[in-house]
């Protein structure tokens, strides 16, 4: 009897056990991140677990006693997500204190993990924050591990990852690859890379460091975003981030952010280009009316207007499509930097607009200054520039650029600092100052006539050169770019650039081949019925040739023979003409 409740003790205790762990493993936050909420004093944080998990976390300004708590959402994520962890979490804090340490700790089920910890920004517009910028960052990059190092030296206000990221989150199905070298840029990761892998990699320093996003080609998903949409949180959105909203503002210190995305150009048959344009337009408006509080209004989007590379990527041609849609809109409300990435390298252009350069120095810009960085490490490497760049290229860098990130600092309100740092030479490659005393919106009408002539002359030329593209479509390049810009990228599927491309072929093509058709069968049929009538008068032969396999018992043309083809038709022959050769002709009478 003793024995007996022994063993069921012992049953019922290893039960228990079991379950614990089985609970643990379901539901361990993994892939921890951080971004600001609606404003700089609301943090969210997100995390995964395999299983269906509860929500909420713990947070205070010490790592004992983490005495506030807050309740959050859990998402199932499936999407194009069949082999990844399919439980997201998300909760926001509101209503911070500033310039204070806090420590936190994700939890499901009651299963937690961290500590882990954060800073928020100080109050106020008169402080000088800094940033870390980049794209095109995937799990093969070198410079994770220098990447981690930087953004946890206290420095950074925020990271801004400017597309671009894991290539692609949703590749094997979004799972986890073998990571245990976490910290080693060998790592084996096979072919596929993926949304996990990623988060994992990127964790120990966006955990801690608000991590700010915006989407690139390699979100698409097959148009559905569904990875960027549910992996991510971004300010002013709900969750997942809806399709057409795929852009935010916020305001961090002397600086109005605006992230904007590149990618309603190429996917959706264009459909919310206009409602980002309406909102972008109203929330330039709100920003010049609040530039005596935030003087900078600084915006990010992944595929750059212009660029030096010889990839044949949208942004060299006239016709670019993110050029069109954006770059009177940057002008006319006065946007003072454009931060980019999708080209794996560095560019900085000097002032311009339409290509004229307006100045080649800035002090006082009278256009938008744009960047390029989008080498923070792909499986791509770096992005060849043409031998002869245009005039308002003020400095490209390709094969030094490979594993670099860009420094942003706001020194005052008329000052901010720029270079672009390589991660693992250490090396600044370019640096810039840039001092803007009139915020605002530009005039193209306080230009002198000259650089007013040149950029009307280019305004003609564009709009012409976009009439011709229509009927002309280029080839796509790397980036499933066509020349004229109406391309998506590579991760679209078959049908889906099928459709886009016969979108743009032009009507009086088709009406052209169409007619082409026709006739050609009309002509088919002409023939057929002539050599119907003929055949009554003709007998048939077919021709014995030592060149065929008469194994096969094959028949073939004099000139298929000839030829060593052995697969061509029967011919005729008119035996009305004596002189016809007729050895080795055998004749078939069958109709």
């Amino acid at each position: 009897m003793m024995f007996s409740v022994f063993w069921s003790i012992l049953f019922f205790c290893v039960s228990i056990v079991h379950s614990v762990h089985k609970d643990e493993a379901q539901c361990h936050p993994e892939e921890v991140h951080i971004t600001f909420g609606d404003k700089v004093s609301d943090v969210v944080v997100m995390w995964s677990t395999v299983g269906n998990c509860s929500t909420s976390l713990e947070y205070g300004p010490g790592p004992w006693g983490l005495s506030h708590t807050a309740s959050g959402d859990t998402k199932l994520f499936t999407e194009t997500n069949p082999n990844g962890k399919h439980f997201l979490h998300r909760v926001e804090v509101k209503d911070l204190g500033s310039s204070t340490t806090y420590f936190y700790r994700p939890i499901s089920n009651g299963i937690s993990s961290g500590p882990f910890y954060f800073k928020t920004p100080p109050s106020g517009y008169d402080w000088s924050p800094e940033f870390l910028v980049y794209g095109d960052l995937g799990v093969e990059s070198d410079a994770i591990p220098a990447l981690e190092t930087e953004a946890l030296s206290g420095k950074y206000t925020s990271i801004f990852h400017v597309g671009d990221f894991a290539y692609n989150m949703e590749d094997d199905g979004g799972k986890q690859v073998n990571d245990t070298h976490k910290n080693n840029s060998s790592v084996d990761l096979c072919e596929n890379k993926r949304g996990d892998t990623f988060l994992r990699l990127i964790e120990d320093f966006s955990s801690r460091v608000q991590y700010l996003t915006s989407p690139g080609n390699h979100e698409i998903d097959q148009g559905s975003f569904a990875h960027y949409r549910y992996r991510f949180s971004t300010p002013g959105t709900s969750w997942p981030i809806p399709l057409n909203k795929m852009w935010y503002s916020i305001d961090i210190g002397l600086v109005h952010f605006i992230s904007y995305s590149t990618e309603v150009f190429f996917t959706s048959d264009g459909r919310y280009i206009a409602e980002q344009e309406t909102w972008l337009k109203a929330d330039l408006k709100q920003a010049n009316d609040n530039r005596a509080r935030c003087p900078w209004v600084i915006v990010l989007g992944h595929r750059p207007m212009y660029c030096s590379n010889s990839d044949e990527d949208d942004c060299t041609k006239t016709d670019s499509k993110v050029r069109a849609g954006l770059e009177d809109i940057f002008f006319n409300y006065g946007v003072d930097l454009v931060l980019q990435a999708h080209e794996h390298s560095y560019e900085r252009l000097w002032p311009q607009y339409k290509g004229v350069v307006l100045s080649k120095n800035y002090t006082n810009p009278q256009a938008p200054v744009q960047l390029i960085s989008g080498a923070a490490g792909s499986k791509y490497k770096g992005d060849n520039e043409k031998a002869n760049r245009g005039e308002w290229s003020a400095f490209a860098n390709t094969d030094e650029s490979l594993n670099s990130v860009g420094k942003l600092k706001i020194m005052n309100s008329t000052h901010l600092y720029w270079e672009q740092y390589n991660l693992l030479t250490k090396r600044v490659i370019d640096s810039v100052i840039i001092v803007q005393d009139n915020h605002g919106p530009f005039k193209q009408q306080k230009l002198s006539n000259d650089v007013t002539q040149k950029i009307e002359k280019i305004k003609q030329k564009e709009k012409e050169k976009i009439e011709s593209s229509k009927i002309n479509p280029s080839p796509p390049n790397r980036h499933g770019e066509s020349g004229n810009s109406s391309g998506s990228t590579k991760s679209l599927g078959t049908g889906q650039k099928i459709k886009e491309m016969l979108t743009h072929v032009d009507k009086r093509i088709a009406i052209g081949v169409g007619s082409g058709v026709g006739a050609l069968i009309l002509l088919i049929v002409i023939i057929c019925v002539v050599k119907k009538k003929k055949a009554a008068t003709v007998r048939k032969y077919r021709r014995w040739d030592d060149k065929v396999d008469y194994g096969r018992k094959f028949y073939s043309s004099y000139n298929h023979v000839d030829s060593g083809d052995k697969e061509a038709d029967d011919f005729e022959v008119d035996v009305s003409d004596g002189n016809l050769p007729t050895s080795k002709l055998l004749t078939d009478d069958r109709k």
